[in-house]
């Protein structure tokens, strides 16, 4: 492997460089640069369904998913005989690292395989590229008991083609990318709270990663996908210079310029963290404003706002945000949407602890989704309104929010969805311990919020999210500082800020019980 201080000097002086890359592989074609980044991927194809298809393949590396379809689709119109628009189409149908895939999305992709197989591709890599593709959207058998075991083995299928089509082209840029980004979604599928996560998938797509930065300096997906593997507080560091330049390739691209806080939210910096979902957020609206459709960037930045805005105490700016999430009136029907619209709600009331305040939050609001449709997001109001009811007396109240998470527990696991079953139940067990700690059960709320916490942290965040809504450790620590055990609440605070460096609150709180130890 390169050295990480070689790739990075390189990769830098290229970027800043006015000439174009160039890229030899194939006819030795010249890569042409745009306001995405660099891609050159030839096709069995006219020039005009090559032009389209290379645009749509970048906005696919950026995971602007909506935006590249239409790409593929006019590559298809333009030549009717390329299957490799066909390919394009379906990559575009299912987002492996956010969610299982829609009815919808599953028959899109197989028509869209079966078409490309129906014209046929003209050379082998093409060929293997479509195989890779519809392994995906090829039936597990035997059939899958849950949307979201299903999910797993068909990004086990996925992986193991993309893998085995790096091998053979192991020249092809685009082949790397997209096995280290299947290397990082399956992990993504396996979280659980009976292992310790060792990172291995993640590090070895980030080593594959940074084996091409220096032949390929501008490609997206490299940028992208290094993001997403080192996305942990633990590898965060080894990713900063790329986060710090991807906006360089794709300076109007909501999550070209939203990606990179993934890194700062998990090392603490809260100024460019605002800063770069501001600048995702403009985007999203001027994309909105171009071709008509609610994006569900725009709400996604928001929510990595208002995280960046409470740590920052920028009270203002907060209740700007939290205006304009209350005020958003379409979205794209996503579990991603669905948990950005509800985390940033909780969040501005619990970070505050204004706790009657988010004891009124009111659930499934605003009516955008079919609320019903997201357990793990609809558990969100409800935690916020547990602890706020809790914290602030009112105690039926909690246990009647306490009663509605684990409810949305049930339909978790009843539809087999483990890791947001676990982080949802990590939250009723902490509105449970708050509730026994304000009836003077001390000796039983200590412990129930230890087991909260530890739950939590055996799993880490989703990609979704900046950080959970309020970490169940800080509140074990603030029950701890409570009681006046200041040597215990100063190790909780510490091993809190260990997995969610920087926090406000965690902060003040380890002073504290630094000061009284």
């Amino acid at each position: 492997m390169k050295s990480k201080h070689r790739i990075w000097t390189c990769a830098l002086l290229l970027s800043l460089s006015m000439g174009l890359s160039t890229f030899v592989w194939a006819q030795h074609e010249t890569e042409k640069e745009t306001q995405l980044g660099v891609v050159n991927f030839p096709i069995s194809c006219n020039e005009k369904a090559q032009q389209e298809f290379e645009t749509g393949l970048a906005q696919l590396h950026h995971m602007m998913y909506e935006q590249a379809r239409p790409y593929f689709e006019a590559a298809a119109k333009a030549d009717p005989s390329c299957a490799m628009a066909h390919w394009g189409i379906a990559m575009t149908s299912f987002q492996p690292l956010w969610h299982p895939t829609s009815p919808e999305g599953l028959e899109r992709g197989k028509a869209a395989v079966a078409k490309a197989r129906e014209l046929g591709a003209p050379t082998e890599r093409e060929k293997r590229y479509i195989a890779a593709v519809a392994a995906f959207f090829t039936d597990p058998e035997p059939p899958r008991e849950s949307p979201a075991r299903d999910h797993e083995a068909r990004i086990k299928a996925w992986l193991e083609a993309q893998r085995e089509l790096h091998k053979s082209y192991p020249e092809d840029v685009d082949a790397a990318a997209f096995y280290a980004l299947a290397e990082v979604c399956y992990a993504m599928t396996q979280f659980s709270p009976h292992e310790e996560r060792d990172f291995t998938r993640e590090l070895r797509a980030g080593a594959l990663i940074e084996e091409y930065f220096d032949d390929h300096p501008k490609h997206p997906g490299l940028y992208h996908y290094l993001l997403h593997a080192y996305d942990s507080a633990e590898l965060a560091h080894k990713a900063l210079e790329a986060a710090r330049g991807y906006d360089k390739l794709a300076p109007n691209t909501p999550h070209a310029l939203h990606m990179p806080s993934h890194i700062f939210v998990r090392l603490g910096y809260w100024e460019e963290t605002a800063e770069w979902n501001e600048r995702s957020a403009e985007a999203a609206l001027r994309q909105l404003e171009e071709d008509g459709h609610a994006s569900a960037h725009y709400i996604h930045a928001l929510d990595y706002m208002m995280y960046a805005y409470l740590q920052m105490g920028d009270e203002e700016k907060a209740k700007e945000t939290l205006r304009k999430v209350q005020g958003i009136d379409e979205m794209w029907p996503a579990s991603f949407a669905a948990y950005n619209i509800a985390a940033p709600q909780a969040r501005y009331y619990l970070e505050q602890q204004m706790w009657e305040e988010a004891a009124r939050l009111e659930p499934g609001k605003p009516a955008v989704l079919s609320w019903e449709d997201f357990p793990a997001a609809e558990a969100i109001f409800y935690y916020a309104r547990g602890l706020g009811a809790a914290r602030s007396g009112d105690l039926e109240q909690a246990e009647i929010d306490r009663d509605e998470i684990r409810k949305r527990v049930e339909t978790l696991r009843a539809a087999d969805d483990a890791y947001w079953a676990y982080m949802t139940e990590a939250l009723g067990k902490a509105v449970e311990a708050w509730i026994l700690y304000e009836q003077g059960e001390t000796e039983k709320a200590l412990p129930l919020m230890s087991e909260a916490a530890d739950l939590e942290d055996s799993m880490d965040k989703h990609p979704t999210t900046p950080g959970e809504v309020l970490p169940v450790r800080e509140l074990y620590a603030d029950l701890l500082l409570k009681e006046e055990r200041f040597e215990q609440a100063k190790a909780a605070f510490e091993a809190s800020l260990q997995r969610t460096p920087n926090r406000r609150n965690a902060l003040a709180g380890l002073e504290m019980a630094e000061s009284e130890n």
